[in-house]
């Protein structure tokens, strides 16, 4: 017997084949639930660029508008907080990272537009998702919805994925 056997049998786990498929599914799901409560609750608060948001929400939005990233002017952020949108130069910026999660944020801004909320919310709803998708792992490779959705739990109150779930930053 080996250790992921053990665990199973420790914990009371059935077979992912004995019906109880189900269960299996709707721990996972309540705590993907609760994952997205703490996530989207006051999502567009602070009213304000946190951190590197200043550049990567920014970029995200150039992605949109140009299709590359453009070069902003100066005191950009709060002309954005205030509503004025043009806050681009005619020059490419500097690009140092790749642009998929700059398009996953700009995905954000052009359903909820350039808002706090709406640079933040994409990244929110794949840290939510992250959640699920580590529950339903541990459940297949330990065979025990319990273990599972303990993972998925201890994933949706980590304070780090927390905040990185709320934040328009590329590293979730």
């Amino acid at each position: 017997m080996d250790l992921l056997d053990h665990v199973a049998l420790e914990v009371g786990a059935k077979d992912l084949d004995d019906g109880s498929r189900g269960v299996g599914w709707l721990a996972p799901l309540a705590v993907t639930v609760l994952a997205g409560v703490l996530r989207f609750v006051d999502l567009g608060r602070p009213r304000a660029f946190a951190f590197d948001e200043t550049y990567y929400a920014k970029d995200a939005f150039a992605l949109l508008k140009y299709g590359y990233e453009v070069d902003f002017v100066d005191k950009a952020d709060k002309r954005i907080l205030r509503g004025d949108l043009d806050v681009f130069s005619d020059t490419p910026s500097y690009v140092v990272h790749p642009p998929l999660g700059k398009w996953i944020i700009a995905s954000g801004e052009q359903v909820f537009g350039m808002t706090p909320f709406g640079w933040r919310v994409a990244v929110a709803v794949l840290g939510t998702l992250s959640v699920l998708v580590l529950a339903r792992a541990v459940r297949r490779l330990t065979r025990s919805t319990l273990v599972g959705t303990i993972a998925g739990l201890l994933l949706a109150v980590d304070g780090m994925h927390l905040v990185l779930s709320r934040t328009a930053l590329l590293d979730l």
